[in-house]
């Protein structure tokens, strides 16, 4: 799994192009050195940026997953002290199995691409 969904925010999107929604925060675990992926929009209106961890965790993005998705929070807080991503991949990977985004089914096509 090279992208981990850990927040996604649907707004108004209905599908295709839009530069506002989604905005989604994902962990790429392909790219460890910039592994945190915010993005807003889709298609044409796509933006956004990757993170290292120090720089994430002064973002108002990381606050964002304390309530959109307790459970990746808690796991990169618990890694901070030690500032090993490797092994907050591996804890994100292992629990996202059971904390999959709240995304409906007709709209999830887009973003699994």
């Amino acid at each position: 799994m090279a992208k981990i969904m850990l927040a996604v925010e649907i707004g108004h999107w209905t599908g295709g192009h839009n530069g506002q929604y989604p905005q989604l925060i994902e962990f790429d675990t392909a790219h460890l050195d910039r592994p945190f992926q915010v993005s807003e929009g889709w298609g044409y209106g796509l933006g956004g940026a990757a993170y290292s961890l120090a720089q994430f965790i002064n973002t108002p993005y990381y606050l964002k997953l304390k309530t959109e998705a307790p459970w990746a929070f808690a796991i990169i807080e618990q890694g901070l002290a030690q500032q090993n991503i490797d092994a907050i991949a591996a804890e994100l990977s292992m629990q996202y199995v059971d904390h999959p985004p709240l995304v409906p089914a007709h709209l999830m096509e887009y973003l699994l691409v």
